[in-house]
């Protein structure tokens, strides 16, 4: 004798394939946020949010040297063999690349224990919501940052440096720099 057996569909009380879907989302997108992910969709950045990325981000020096800032400094080391402070002195956000999201122009100085105090340019560029640093430019030891803005797809930087009869400590000459990026490099134009 042949028996059929009808299968009956139940459904789970409370399990909703949609908001299992939107559970998910949610927690992927917390875990994305609290490990420090720095890949968004390219649009999504605000202005506010590319600072606080800007003023916690591993850097890499101009001597190859690699530092992550916390809140827009870094600092190690006790004496003049380990010392190093690196500071976050000036940004700007705008787009320099011409694809719409902007970039950051940053200016970092460094001090490894000395009386010297060395500033350079570099840019984080985002591309496709990962941000990736450019080359570094030096501008110079104990400069005074003025003015940092980006205006057509430029760096406009005003700063003092040293005159010829300065102390190092004290920049008194006014100078004008500007800069681009050109197939993905930091170039200084004038």
């Amino acid at each position: 004798m042949l028996t059929i057996r009808k299968k009956i569909k139940t459904k789970s009380p409370g399990f909703s394939p949609g908001l299992a879907f939107a559970v998910l989302l949610l927690l992927l997108t917390s875990l994305a946020l609290l490990g420090g992910s720095q890949v968004r969709p390219q649009a999504a950045w605000t202005e506010t949010e590319i600072k606080n990325l800007a003023s916690n981000y591993e850097y890499c020096l101009f001597d190859g040297s690699r530092y992550r800032l916390k809140d827009g400094q870094y600092e190690a080391g006790t004496g003049l063999d380990d010392y190093v402070s690196l500071k976050l002195a000036a940004l700007a956000v705008g787009d320099l690349n011409a694809d719409g999201p902007p970039e950051a122009a940053v200016i970092l100085v460094s001090n490894f224990g000395g009386s010297g105090s060395f500033y350079e340019l570099t840019v984080l560029v985002n591309r496709g919501g990962d941000w990736q640093q450019t080359n570094n430019l030096e501008l110079g030891d104990r400069v005074e940052v003025k003015e940092l803005v980006i205006t057509d797809g430029e760096i406009r930087l005003n700063l003092l440096v040293p005159g010829p009869d300065d102390p190092s400590c004290c920049p008194s000459q006014p100078k004008s720099l500007l800069f681009r990026l050109v197939a993905g490099r930091l170039q200084l134009l004038t």
